[in-house]
């Protein structure tokens, strides 16, 4: 599955992020993105139905499209993400337990970093991509600064990211970006989500 999640990112470029959404709202949203082309999902585990969430999303859309856990913090979350059904972990930070639970169980690991020290630590752990969090305040030159000591490393940026900011992020080498789904608009504004999901893949080409 690990080298999979980094194809995949590669392949898609733009993860959505749900945070607080029912899993009824999350299968609604999915359903809506998916028809715009997104497919690549996480559910962060810090709000909302969680794991009734990503069980939902994995059974009906996981054939398709990697659906991940987000914000974990411990390797107990990474197990019961696992049971779940997700089939990628992402952090907001770089934890050894954490990360060595997630590649046990096969599942691809995304952790956070913001430093070279950090980026790189979490990759000698095992990383398939390193997501580079937050990257809004800093904005997408701090992607072109870390890419000339360490091209190699797959990145991910997220954190405040819309379409704008993901088409300058990709332009500076990252592998993918997240959005968190309300960055979109009002998920109750189909019209308006749509047309947003569009700009976004749109910025990702």
């Amino acid at each position: 599955m690990t080298n999979d999640l980094l194809s995949r990112v590669l392949e898609h470029r733009a993860m959505v992020i749900y945070r607080g959404q029912s899993a009824g709202q999350c299968l609604e949203l999915t359903e809506l993105l998916r028809e715009e082309g997104i497919r690549l999902f996480e559910v962060t585990l810090n709000g909302g139905e969680p794991f009734a969430a990503i069980t939902a999303l994995a059974e009906k859309y996981g054939h398709e499209a990697p659906i991940g856990a987000g914000t974990v913090m411990t390797a107990d979350d990474v197990s019961r993400a696992a049971d779940a059904g997700a089939t990628f972990i992402v952090c907001p930070h770089v934890d050894e337990a954490v990360i060595a639970r997630a590649k046990a169980l096969g599942l691809g690991v995304v952790p956070g970093a913001f430093t070279p020290t950090e980026i790189v630590h979490a990759t000698r752990l095992g990383a398939d991509l390193v997501k580079v969090f937050p990257i809004g305040p800093v904005g997408a030159g701090y992607i072109r600064q870390l890419k000339g000591p360490l091209p190699e490393v797959p990145l991910l940026a997220t954190g405040g990211v819309g379409a704008d900011l993901a088409r300058e992020c990709l332009a500076e080498g990252c592998a993918g970006v997240g959005v968190g789904v309300q960055l979109l608009g009002d998920p109750a504004d189909q019209d308006a989500l749509r047309a947003e999901a569009r700009r976004l893949l749109a910025a990702t080409r």
